[in-house]
């Protein structure tokens, strides 16, 4: 009997020497990889059921039980006397949850305010007094884009004809850049003639004086149709449209490259913005674990260094939604009375229906890869190249031709954003949320092509910046991180009980080793585990005794 005691009680001491090495050996691993990866990864925890107020960014309940994550911040241009770089460290803390069966993702950074608070949204200008886009808005090439032809001397009388892609002039490639212009056509007493408005000259200021200037001779291509008079111009009900005269300024965006500071005083400065990107691929693997910054190419429209990106930008001025935001929500054609066109699909499941809540504000959505930053969606009326519906282009959208409710949704991030005073100085709040997965949203037109996928159980790599636009921080000139991984925890909490069982032994087993390996105290150990050796003897015996 006491043979037998003595074996079941070498059996259960080799039980826990064994679980002493695996709990060695695992913990080794969990605590070298946690030391590898908890100094550049975020959590997106999942809460059950959190609701988000986009009223009061990071008030919400369950953000308290959150930690946040401190990310240093680099200048983009780190050159003496530039202006980048005012910030050096924005916090960020990820939650996630279902509605009605669908998955969002909810961020929340908070960076100081240096400076002042901005709720302006100023033209960038260069220290000279130069603006840094004096005129023009990026539009596809196409059958649209015109140019005004006439005399120095005689600014009264010029010629329109279209351009052919080829001598669209812009950037990137596939873009000209341009400034809008309205075509009319007027037939007084049987004599016919057309006038141009809106035209400009190569320094952006108006023609003829803003007056109106006579067609001397008319050649557009409406769309594979020549158009060589202007009666025919008339007579197709072309009359009083909008075509986009073909504008480019050598200053933007190759002569940007040299600057390393903006104008800006107590009256004159730029919004301020806090931005995340989402790496969607087109480098190595490895790319990420280079100490390097993923930032923009100066001398260009924003094309990113390598590989690309989804882009979360949020402007104080316009889109935040804070009332002092006069700019409110820029040209996206939202307002805060009525209701928007955009649509969601109904392949596009969001129960919260982001960017109609109440109190929330608008991102620009950005697509950037090595040539440009993209809008994805929206109405074409912006400062960069935009991405949208392949089957509107942007004469029709100029002309109220199209059905905007079928241009792409710009509005599928909703944020909060707010000033807060605290004992340690003022800071920024930003909240972003959106879906996981934006499949369908357009419709099957190929928008969530450029946006973020998420699912849980994954990690992927962002980036992090901030515009300290009340201390002249605008375009190119920044804070940002290097790439960071954001790691989406799995809502089912069962699946982590043998990962912390055995993160618990990794803290225990080395003690337990210490006492197995020292002879004194294994004797104490041993008389410690007599009344576990007899219950689970005693356990063996009464198997024994059934069986």
């Amino acid at each position: 009997m006491n043979g037998n005691n003595n074996v079941k009680s070498l059996l259960i001491l080799g039980f826990v020497f064994m679980l002493v090495l695996v709990g060695v050996a695992y913990g080794a691993d969990v605590l070298l990889n946690a030391a590898s990866s908890a100094s550049n990864t975020i959590t997106a925890y999942y809460v059950p059921n959190a609701q988000i107020n986009e009223a009061n960014p990071g008030g919400e309940l369950f953000w308290q039980s959150i930690p946040y994550s401190s990310i240093p911040l680099e200048p983009t241009v780190p050159v003496p006397d530039g202006i980048s770089g005012h910030t050096t460290v924005v916090y960020v803390k990820a939650a996630w949850t279902y509605v009605d069966g669908v998955p969002y993702i909810f961020i929340l950074m908070k960076a100081p305010v240096v400076g002042q608070a901005s709720w302006l949204a100023d033209g960038e200008m260069t220290p000279s007094g130069q603006m840094w886009q004096p005129f023009g808005q990026p539009e596809p090439q196409g059958w649209w884009v015109v140019n005004v032809s006439y005399a120095q001397k005689d600014q009264a009388t010029a010629s329109v004809y279209t351009l052919p892609n080829s001598e669209q002039l812009g950037y990137p490639p596939g873009q000209a850049l341009t400034n809008p212009i309205t075509i009319y056509v007027y037939n007084q007493s049987g004599r016919i003639y057309g006038q141009i408005v809106g035209a400009i000259d190569p320094e952006g200021n108006p023609l003829n004086n803003g007056n109106p200037i006579n067609i001397t001779s008319i050649n557009l291509n409406y769309n594979g149709t020549p158009v060589t008079s202007l009666t025919q111009f008339l007579s197709m009900g072309l009359n009083g449209t909008t075509w986009f005269q073909d504008t480019y300024n050598l200053f933007y965006p190759e002569d940007t490259a040299g600057y390393v500071s903006l104008f800006y005083n107590s009256t004159y400065y730029y919004p301020d913005r806090l931005a995340i990107m989402w790496l969607l691929g087109g480098v190595p693997s490895t790319w990420t674990q280079v100490a390097y910054t993923p930032h923009m190419m100066p001398g260009t429209s924003g094309a990113l260094s390598a590989g690309q990106a989804e882009l979360w930008v949020l402007n104080s001025n316009p889109r935040a939604n804070n009332t002092q935001d006069s700019g409110y929500p820029g040209p996206t054609f939202f307002s805060r009375t009525s209701p928007p066109p955009y649509v969601h699909h109904p392949q596009y499941n969001d129960p919260l229906n982001l960017g109609y809540l109440p109190n929330q504000g608008l991102i620009a959505d950005l697509f950037v890869n090595g040539s440009s930053i993209y809008y994805i969606g929206g109405n074409y009326q912006v400062a960069f190249p935009s991405i949208d519906n392949p089957h509107i282009n942007p004469w029709q959208v100029a002309n109220g031709m199209a059905n905007l409710s079928q241009l792409w949704d710009p509005s599928v991030v909703a944020t909060g954003f707010q000033f807060v005073n605290t004992p340690t100085g003022q800071y920024m709040i930003a909240e972003f949320a959106r879906t996981f997965s934006t499949v369908g949203v357009s419709g099957g037109q190929g928008e969530s092509h450029y946006q973020i996928q998420l699912q849980p159980g994954q990690t992927y790599h962002v980036a992090f910046a901030v515009f300290q636009g009340g201390a002249g921080e605008s375009v190119d000139f920044k804070s940002i991180s290097f790439w960071w991984n954001l790691y989406i925890q799995p809502a089912n909490s069962g699946s982590t009980f043998l990962p912390l069982f055995l993160l618990g032994n990794a803290f225990t087993a080395p003690m337990i080793a210490f006492m197995l390996m020292n002879n004194n105290s294994l004797v104490r150990f041993s008389s410690k585990l007599g009344p576990v050796i007899r219950i689970l003897r005693q356990i063996g015996n009464v198997s024994h005794t059934r069986s």
